[in-house]
């Protein structure tokens, strides 16, 4: 496995440990403040999920097209977003304006992520003659 695929997974793992722990601190309190849910289910969706769909489309995706991960530097850029972005989202969600610009850069990081996989997906072209 890639260490970019290695660091996508661990990331995930992080994630969801975190999105636990703040599901038990739940369970447990009569009332919560709405940011720990918020954090909670975005942790767990756009950090465990969608870090561990990341991690595992970039190790299997492009061997099951047979053709190498089109753009790999494009890919590293998009780890660091993803994760800055959810970061960002979860710490920054009462301050709209923060979470906005950290909402954002999740959604250019998912959009990274699909250009990447679309195009190492891409049948290669036939070699002219």
């Amino acid at each position: 496995m890639s260490p970019l695929s290695k660091n996508f997974v661990r990331a995930s793992m992080v994630y969801f440990f975190i999105a636990a722990i703040l599901g038990i601190i739940m369970i447990f309190m009569q009332s919560y403040p709405a940011q720990l849910l918020f954090a909670h289910v975005h942790l767990n969706l756009l950090g465990w999920m969608s870090m561990m769909i990341y991690g595992v489309g970039y190790h299997i995706l492009p061997r099951f097209s047979g053709t190498p991960l089109a753009y790999p530097k494009i890919s590293n850029i998009q780890f660091y977003l993803a994760n800055i972005g959810v970061v960002g989202l979860v710490s920054f969600r009462p301050i709209h304006p923060l979470a906005e610009f950290f909402a954002g850069i999740v959604v250019v990081s998912i959009g990274l992520f699909v250009f990447n996989i679309w195009m190492s997906t891409m049948p290669p072209k036939p070699e002219s003659e």
